[in-house]
């Protein structure tokens, strides 16, 4: 089965071996010569930590961990991150410590070659276990609409380890439906029961399989693996547990750290941006009106923040008002500042008084605010952290609502701002930094 203990131990060993042997081809580059034993071995001895650091690395990182593994996307971007991580760790040691080598050109060709032969197993591995008749027959447990969205993409998708052969219903099970429906599937040869934790049925009849988690199958809680998969929450079968461990309070570091990279960067962007800005607002200000505006919006706590912000329409702030935006439109010299975002650079001001952060959810009008806090039951769970210039649903949900309250859309957009409020990191933050770059290298503003 895919995610056995035979199969970690073949992973770690295979990682182990593929890292010692980059160090030997690293030697083989760098002198254009096999290396001899002696040589290759006085390399060896001072890079081992390197390489016991980087699997441990490798185990931080999730890349051996049973939930993560049955998904390409997500290994992919695991096994870049954790060479990334091993990098800064190899330059450590070799050019900070004071070890009996510092191979500068051996390290740089060491790193390039693992990168390539790490990605190339663990490809290998994936490609070889997710061919169809290797995808591990799971057995998924829950109800709504969610639930059918995970299992008709698992189902039928051989980027995954696993494949849902059946699932149960769990509305208008009877008391012991849900342990009889899990213990017939066992028989039948499903090894992975996905179960929905949140789903009162679910509850009712988890102390009944106690007996069957002892055995060798492996029980995986909806909601994480759906959140893998999609990298949004299920809005329906949300947890309120689970967001409020994720309150400021529970990661200090990485929130006062987010604050001081904020000011920092924000301090030397505004450098690069005042003639820009500079150059812009006397555009604007020659096609007529004032160059800048202060729209309202809601910020951390639900309290209203004004932005800072280039003018780019006839009407400099709607409010969301509907009526407005009828009356409203953007200008010609507003059109280009929108495509080359040069009308958010002003914003820079609000991050240096921590109005807002370089990412985070979009903050949103007051009054469309009201409709959504009114609609959606977990919508002012976004107000627990400081808003951003970009975030993760602006990178992801690409039919995000425009102008006016759409109720309908915006559950989607939510759910990807609450799994950023979960799962916030360096790692998440820099990932949509890069993708917001792409998107400005290409003009993609609206």
């Amino acid at each position: 089965m895919a995610f056995d203990r035979r199969e970690t131990a073949i992973l770690l060993l295979g990682d182990f071996f593929i890292l010692v042997a980059s160090l030997w081809a690293a030697l083989l580059l760098r002198n254009l010569a096999m290396p001899s034993f002696g040589y290759f071995y006085g390399n060896f001895v001072p890079s081992l930590p390197v390489f016991l650091l980087s699997l441990f690395v490798f185990y931080i990182a999730g890349l051996y961990e049973k939930q993560t593994r049955p998904i390409r996307r997500v290994m992919g971007v695991r096994i870049l991150g954790a060479q990334a991580a091993t990098t800064a760790i190899a330059a450590i040691l070799f050019f900070v410590l004071p070890l009996s080598i510092a191979p500068k050109t051996i390290l740089v060709l060491y790193l390039a070659v693992s990168v390539a032969a790490e990605s190339t197993w663990r490809f290998y591995r994936m490609g070889r276990e997710t061919k169809q008749e290797n995808r591990t027959p799971a057995f998924l447990v829950g109800s709504g609409p969610a639930v059918a969205e995970l299992y008709d993409e698992v189902r039928g998708n051989s980027q995954y380890l696993v494949r849902f052969t059946e699932r149960v219903e769990t509305a208008g099970l009877p008391k012991g439906g849900v342990a009889d429906a899990v213990s017939r599937a066992i028989e039948r040869g499903v090894r992975v029961i996905v179960l929905d934790t949140a789903d009162a049925s679910v509850v009712r009849d988890l102390s009944a399989l106690y007996d069957l988690m002892a055995d060798d199958v492996v029980f995986l809680e909806f909601a994480p693996l759906y959140e893998e998969i999609f990298d949004r929450v299920p809005l329906e079968h949300l947890d309120a547990m689970q967001l409020l461990e994720s309150l400021p309070k529970h990661r200090a570091l990485y929130n006062v750290s987010k604050r001081l990279f904020d000011l920092a960067l924000a301090l030397v962007v505004s450098i690069i941006a005042v003639p820009f800005i500079a150059v812009a607002a006397l555009a604007l200000f020659a096609e007529g009106g004032a160059p800048f505006i202060r729209p309202e919006r809601i910020g951390k706590g639900g309290r209203t923040i004004r932005l800072l912000k280039l003018r780019s329409m006839l009407i400099g702030d709607d409010h969301g008002d509907p009526e407005l935006q009828k009356q409203n439109r953007v200008t010609a010299v507003g059109r280009f500042l929108r495509k080359s975002r040069i009308d958010e650079l002003p914003q820079l001001w609000n991050v240096l008084t921590g109005d807002l952060s370089f990412i985070g959810p979009r903050p949103e009008f007051p009054k469309i605010a009201e409709v959504y806090e009114r609609e959606i039951a977990q919508y002012r769970m976004r107000h627990l952290i400081t808003p951003g210039l970009s975030g993760w649903a602006q990178i992801n949900d690409y039919d995000a609502p425009r102008g006016g309250a759409d109720v309908v859309r915006t559950r989607r957009k939510l759910s990807f701002d609450l799994y950023y409020l979960k799962h916030r990191s360096f790692g998440l933050d820099l990932a949509i930094a890069a993708k917001t770059l792409r998107a400005l290298a290409s003009f993609s503003g609206s």
